[in-house]
């Protein structure tokens, strides 16, 4: 009936999805949520949908989240960010668009992170959601900005992005990924090292959603 409304869209381009649905723009002016209406994702939508499946998990336990739209559109004018985390009861020192949510790399660019996790005392986490492994240099820029602005991260990936990000076990030992090489994992293991970042398996609760991560992930599988 929503759609018929002219307020949802559905697809069923993806038969491992089901059917998806989405806002249109008139379904989100009548949310009233002050995002703008998704556009279909194409090649992207494994990955958002991944993202949801952690989101709503994450709720359900009992977290503060915010998605990337809605941090996006809070940081993008002045005070955005300050009054979206005020009505959460969280105060933050800085009021300039830009300045609370991302994390800078380099000069001039910034990093979003997947999902934002807003602590109990206030204090905000990125969730990461990463189904193959990036450029090195992407994810190893990525990782210095997170140390750098001392923020809290959680990396939710597949078993070649966990190894890409916190190294294997090798023939001559354990060989190094490229979070112990910015310093936020201690060499030769796993185990943290700075507290800043946290590595953990993907976990999609979607059957549909799951078995298409597992394809995806099994085109990425390093040898043994």
């Amino acid at each position: 009936m929503m759609a018929e409304a002219g307020l949802l869209h559905r697809s069923a381009e993806a038969p491992w999805a089901g059917t998806v649905v989405w806002t249109t723009e008139r379904g989100i002016r009548y949310a009233d949520t002050g995002l703008g209406a998704p556009r279909w994702l194409g090649e992207r939508l494994l990955h958002r949908l991944a993202v949801a499946d952690v989101g709503l998990a994450l709720e359900a336990a009992g977290h503060t989240v915010l998605t990337e739209r809605e941090v996006r559109a809070a940081d993008a004018v002045d005070y955005g960010a300050w009054d979206l985390l005020a009505g959460l009861g969280v105060w933050v020192e800085s009021a300039r668009a830009g300045e609370t949510f991302p994390v800078r790399v380099g000069a001039r660019a910034v990093h979003w992170p997947d999902l934002v996790l807003v602590s109990a005392d206030g204090v905000l986490g990125a969730v990461e959601v990463e189904l193959t492994p990036k450029a090195p240099s992407a994810l190893r820029s990525n990782l210095r900005a997170y140390h750098q602005a001392r923020r809290r991260v959680l990396y939710l990936g597949t078993e070649p992005v966990m190894h890409q990000l916190q190294g294997r076990p090798g023939p001559d030992g354990w060989r190094d990924g490229i979070a112990q090489g910015v310093g936020l994992l201690s060499p030769g293991g796993p185990g943290p090292s700075t507290g800043l970042l946290r590595v953990s398996p993907l976990v999609v609760k979607d059957p549909g959603v799951a078995a298409q991560v597992g394809r995806h992930a099994n085109r990425h599988r390093c040898p043994p």
